[in-house]
């Protein structure tokens, strides 16, 4: 080979990924935001105590070594003073170090009107908040694709500076003021999942930027001025000021240790929360914003059945005296929807079958399949057999849904009695084959059994093609009936799937290291590094990978790379739980204490949100110990 075509060869195959290395060199040059290390526990300490002073109208300039960096642009510091989860005042304090900037922000404070106009115990129980900009970067708006990338959510802020003399300073949008306004993962990835979103409400936040520079949106349209991003050092007051002031990051702190007895009073809390959710009809306040304390209209029977499910489950395990109650008259809506709903029928042989249904002339059988695992459930933990012969009834008419191959029709026509052989929803089968094998174990029939191993060879054998485990869809129901089976049997087939089940979602955790400038979302399940992970399917996979753990234990071959994988994601999840802790922003209406909310940007709550998340916890506790 010739010198000048080795040369040519190599500049074919070399310069492309050079060209790339060093384009990308530019963007991480130009769009990264580099940010100092965050303050230690004693100078946060010191903002807030200068702040507090503040309150009682001296301002006090706080004194510590690390107090005394610089900041960028002259910060600012943004003192937000947080009151019964809304906000009481809010200030910014421009100057050169951070304690220069704090004690602008004190002066600011003691003047502030609503601060002078507090009552001494509201200022007493009031929480300051602080943002510390330590860094600003560009921002994209005007490509639609890039867009949607724009901001990093729940990090970054958006800040707008207006070119033209004497204006004022910087308007700006704090990260966490970014989603308590609702601003962001505002466009769906797809319509099949329409709570899976991305990108930025732009329009509405340049409203909320104008109104701070007291602008009207047509004047804010005409205003010259530049966009950017910036990023804080975030932390908040502890309720009463016990402890040092805790950081923030997507506006919440670290969570606590995973342990057996943290992870039972975690799933306790959620349990809590859904009972304080239990109207007197026996209906659940089905959604919620925990900023607003606003319920939102809307109801689902299969997630009031798998809500019930996990408060039985709870009981099961802890025995709480306060949750029987509640149990029961979530479950007597149920049953008395089945008695209502019109679909009950006697089969030739003297079987008497019914489903759950709530208006309309269609039953699906997922309303019906988690009534009776939440029915059994109770039995199951209770030992009372009172709904026994209700769940009986349903569960013949699950067994009458079931075709021969064990395969479930999932729609009924009330009204003609016939079944559609065409329709298949998610989640349903799975379902089916757990309510199946809960009957087993509280009756002893080995027909619900036999029918839930055909069920489950059936969803099993449907993955027997050539990508099939590489590809999976949201099984995990069916992971936790496998394992609901083991007394009766125990199938190699099933531990395959699910430890290729587990792995499939393993590889989408995040573990240490994977985002190096997001800690918080180790242990987290992610679609992609774009759009922030829901905090619902972190849950139901842990369920699943918890039974599966519990299958390859049964066979004698657990799973240790699994069992870490459960508690990483645990600590993840006891992280995103609504406490005292973190209930800075949440609206004392809502009554969030427990609650789970859609995601770390998101802070609507849903019952099967709670239901799936606690479920987790309370089963992990019983696998740690």
């Amino acid at each position: 080979m010739t010198r000048r075509r080795a040369l040519a060869l190599a500049a074919v195959w070399i310069l492309p990924s050079a060209l790339l290395l060093a384009y990308v060199a530019v963007v991480y040059r130009t769009w990264r935001i580099e940010v100092p290390p965050r303050l230690g526990p004693e100078a946060r300490a010191a903002v807030v105590a200068s702040l507090r002073a503040a309150l009682d109208g001296g301002a006090v300039a706080p004194a510590h070594a690390e107090l005394n960096r610089r900041l960028p642009h002259d910060g600012p510091v943004v003192a937000t003073l947080w009151l019964d989860g809304v906000v009481a005042a809010r200030v910014e304090g421009y100057g050169p170090t951070i304690a220069a900037a704090t004690a602008a922000a004190g002066q600011l404070a003691s003047a502030h009107p609503q601060v002078k106009a507090l009552p001494a115990a509201s200022r007493a129980r009031a929480r300051w908040k602080v943002d510390v900009v330590v860094g600003r970067g560009p921002v994209e708006r005007d490509h639609a694709v890039l867009q949607l990338v724009a901001l990093h959510p729940g990090v970054d802020g958006l800040g707008a500076t207006i070119d033209e003399p004497g204006a004022p300073l910087p308007s700006l949008l704090l990260p966490d003021e970014m989603f308590l306004e609702g601003l962001l993962a505002k466009k769906p990835l797809t319509k099949l999942m329409p709570e899976i979103g991305m990108g930025v409400d732009f329009a509405r936040a340049d409203f909320l930027l104008a109104k701070r520079t007291q602008r009207s949106p047509a004047q804010w349209k005409t205003t010259r001025k530049r966009y950017f991003r910036f990023r804080t050092d975030a932390f908040v007051e502890t309720a009463g000021g016990v402890t040092p002031p805790l950081q923030l990051t997507r506006g919440l702190p670290p969570g606590p240790p995973v342990t057996a007895a943290g992870l039972r009073a975690a799933a306790l809390a959620g349990a809590r929360y859904l009972v304080e959710h239990l109207g007197p009809d026996g209906r659940y306040v089905y959604e919620q914003n925990l900023t607003t304390g606003r319920a939102i209209p809307g109801y689902s029977l299969p997630r009031h059945a798998g809500t019930t499910y996990f408060l039985a489950e709870v009981y099961r395990f802890t025995k709480a005296p306060w949750l029987r109650e509640p149990i029961e008259r979530a479950a007597t809506l149920m049953v008395s929807l089945s008695e209502k709903g019109g679909c009950k029928r006697t089969l030739p042989d003297g079987r008497q079958l019914a489903c759950v249904l709530e208006g309309g002339r269609k039953a699906d059988l997922g309303s019906t399949a988690l009534g009776v695992v939440a029915l059994a459930e109770y039995t199951r933990a209770t030992d009372d057999r009172r709904y026994l012969p209700e769940a009986t009834a349903l569960a013949e008419w699950i067994l009458w849904m079931q075709r021969p191959d064990g395969s479930f029709r999932h729609i009924y026509d009330v009204t003609t009695g016939v079944a559609d052989d065409k329709t298949m929803l998610l989640y349903f089968s799975g379902e089916a084959a757990l309510a199946l094998a809960r009957m087993y174990a509280i009756t002893g029939d080995v027909r619900y059994a036999q029918a839930s191993e055909r069920a489950l060879d059936w969803l099993v054998g449907w993955y027997d093609f050539f990508i099939g485990g590489f590809l999976y869809g949201e099984e995990h129901w069916t992971c936790i009936a496998a394992e609901a089976l083991v007394p009766y049997k125990q199938k190699a087939s099933y531990r395959d799937f699910c430890d290729g089940l587990a792995r499939f979602w393993g590889q989408s955790q995040a573990h240490p290291g994977d985002y190096p400038d997001q800690p918080d979302l180790v242990g987290s399940h992610n679609l992609t590094p774009f759009v922030m992970p829901q905090n619902t399917p972190a849950g139901s996979h842990t369920e699943a990978r918890i039974s599966t753990y519990l299958l390859g234990q049964a066979a004698g071959h657990p799973r240790a790379w699994l069992r870490d994988d459960i508690l990483e994601t645990l600590g993840y999840l006891m992280a995103q739980q609504i406490g005292p802790h973190n209930d800075y922003a949440v609206s004392p209406a809502a009554r969030g204490f427990g609650a789970l909310a859609t995601h770390p940007v998101d802070r609507t709550v849903r019952i099967d949100y709670v239901q799936h998340v606690c479920s987790a916890m309370i089963r992990g506790a019983a696998l740690i110990e």
